[in-house]
């Protein structure tokens, strides 16, 4: 019995959802914002709802915005009344680029073999007062899920002296699934001097208890701050700007409710307290007249190379400071050298660690000790003064007293020495050179440039190139005046481009328009040589011209025949083909001997 009642509810079950899936045809969609009136800077979500079940869904244009999260899916399903239906919905979290409206559009979506457009959403971005009105918000959505959601600002103590490092970690705690997230803000940490701690590139997850609850929990920045002056210091709050995936809240009608329940994707920003740090001023009472505000633990070693040497000689002084402080801000310290030892700026090494138990390490300054004469030389002990924090007293200490043995170097020794500072040290054994006792003959090394032959020439030579320019000038113009002469200068390019159109008619078997051709060249030439216009020319004043030019009568006679040919051929012509190209040729070379002898 009970497994028919099981099976018969079972039946109905399915039926049900089947009606509930064809109900769901008449799906609905829309696209809505947040808010359409927004700051430049200011975020605001978008989302793209959708009644019914979603094959594919195509992104609108986000160019002109910045994209902070997104496309967040979230689905939705619901039994009611006997009726059964589901809905997508496709959120982002924007942000506005620049002002001005800006349209959304492009979004659609396939659902039952179709595609589905969504309206555009025009956008209405101005100034506006963004960071305010997102911090009220963030204040606001912080304090609804701060119970879930919240950030810590933990600090290894709060009341130091200046120059004591504190170490502090920011963590944030969760109870929620987070799908997107950035750190919003950095804390400015004014007054402090700061050393951050290597972090992973990948933040690790763990388990972490707070008033009893167990969180998830991931360290955001570990960092070590030394105070620079006394009194109340804040360290600021952090802030984190998470993306948090939360089951839509709605009225429950159903059993079914808890089963198809719908999930959105809400932005929420928490930060961290602020911390006040208390740092005293350190103590007069028993500071050393060399101390220079160092503040830690400390150990001092000094060495050096050599003991023996020999005067203009180098001997390295190596000064090592290790332990635990700011030792990136420990200066080098004074030496207390006899007159005839010099040293130069030191090189400096630096292998220090930042770990949150401290900063930690060693800083080393390399001296070089150059004894100009030879002698015994006392390097006094060199002294190095530090507050300690937790005996809280000053504490001196001293190296060792070194000795140097200097024996006389060589006359006139020129001693090199590198690798300590960024140039390198020159030792000439005398400054002074001796005075010559024989005749010699003082030779001027160069003639002075000024009033010399080349700056005469270099001053005059712009004024000579100008009047060349303008005498070439001058003569361009004239020659260009001269028709007579411009028509000599141009008669053999036209005589040639005649009897380039006169080989192209030869090519094409055209007799009439080849002789035509030649003659324009032949008396075309001739008029431009003489200057005669070509209307006035004939066989007499040609020859007359062409004997007062000194042309032979050979030539002359030449050119008369070639022209008759060319008239008898228009009036007589002749079938013979190979008679076009040796009037071609002959015309060639009469023009180049009348070139030659045309004077």
């Amino acid at each position: 019995m009970v497994r028919k009642i099981l099976t018969y509810t079972l039946f109905l079950s399915l039926v049900l959802i089947s009606a509930g899936l064809v109900y769901a045809q008449n799906h609905n969609m829309r696209a809505t914002v947040s808010k359409l009136n927004v700051g430049v800077g200011e975020r605001f979500n978008l989302e793209f709802k959708f009644d019914g079940k979603v094959e594919r869904f195509t992104p609108p244009d986000l160019s002109q915005f910045v994209r902070i999260s997104g496309p967040n899916q979230s689905s939705m399903s619901k039994y009611v009344n006997g009726k059964f239906s589901q809905g997508m919905t496709y959120s982002y979290i924007l942000a506005g680029k620049k002002k001005g409206k800006i349209k959304i559009s492009g979004a659609k979506i396939e659902a039952h073999g179709k595609s589905h457009a969504y309206d555009d959403v025009v956008m209405n971005i101005g100034i506006g007062n963004s960071k305010s009105t997102a911090s009220n918000k963030a204040g606001v959505k912080a304090k609804a899920i701060n119970k879930d959601l919240f950030m810590k600002a933990s600090v290894n103590k709060r009341n130091v002296y200046v120059g004591e490092g504190i170490s502090v970690t920011y963590t944030v705690y969760f109870k929620v699934d987070i799908v997107g997230n950035e750190v919003s803000k950095l804390p400015s940490f004014k007054g402090f001097w700061t050393q951050d701690v290597e972090m992973p590139k990948q933040v690790k997850v763990y388990t972490a208890t707070v008033d009893g609850i167990r969180y998830q929990a991931a360290d955001l920045k570990k960092t070590i701050l030394f105070p620079q002056r006394s009194g109340n210091l804040e360290l600021d709050p952090m802030h984190f700007t998470a993306v948090v995936r939360t089951r839509a809240t709605r009225q429950s009608r159903s059993v079914f409710d808890n089963f198809f329940g719908g999930y959105k994707d809400v932005e929420y920003t928490v930060k961290s307290k602020t911390i006040i740090i208390k740092v005293k001023p350190l103590p007069e009472k028993g500071k050393p007249r060399n101390f220079k505000g160092d503040v830690g633990k400390y150990k001092m070693v000094t060495s050096v190379d050599k003991t023996d040497l020999t005067a203009n000689d180098a001997a390295s002084l190596v000064i090592k400071i290790s332990g635990t402080g700011n030792l990136k801000l420990i200066d080098a310290l004074d030496l207390n050298l006899p007159p005839d030892v010099e040293t130069y700026d030191p090189k400096i090494t630096d292998r220090v660690s930042a770990k949150m138990a401290g900063v930690s390490g060693s800083r080393t300054y390399e001296h070089l000790l150059v004894p100009r004469h030879a002698g015994q030389y006392v390097i006094e002990p060199v002294q190095f003064s530090y507050f300690n924090p937790s005996q809280r007293k000053y504490i001196t200490l001293k190296g060792k007293e070194i000795m140097l043995t200097v024996a006389k170097g060589e006359e006139g020794a020129l001693t090199t020495i590198s690798g300590i500072a960024k140039e390198d040290l020159k030792f000439i054994g005398s400054d002074i050179m001796f005075i010559k006792n024989h005749a010699f003959e003082l030779k001027r090394k160069s003639e002075p440039f000024f009033l010399s032959g080349l700056f005469y020439g270099y001053v005059g030579s712009p004024f000579l190139c100008l009047l060349i320019f303008l005498a070439v000038r001058k003569r361009n113009l004239e020659q260009r005046s001269d028709v007579a002469f411009m028509r000599r200068k141009g008669a053999t390019r036209l005589a040639k481009k005649h009897l380039s159109k006169a080989n192209k008619y030869i090519k094409d078997s055209d007799r009439n328009a080849f002789y035509v051709e030649v003659l324009k060249c032949l008396w075309g030439y001739v008029g431009d040589k003489l200057n005669v216009p070509v209307a006035n020319l004939n066989k007499e004043n040609i020859r007359e011209s062409l004997l007062d030019k000194q042309v032979s009568v050979e030539s002359i006679t030449q050119l008369e025949e070639l022209v008759e040919r060319c008239e008898f051929a228009q009036y007589a012509p002749s079938k013979d083909e190979g008679e076009l190209q040796l009037v071609y040729n002959d015309a060639l070379e009469i023009l180049g001997v009348l070139e030659n002898e045309i004077t």
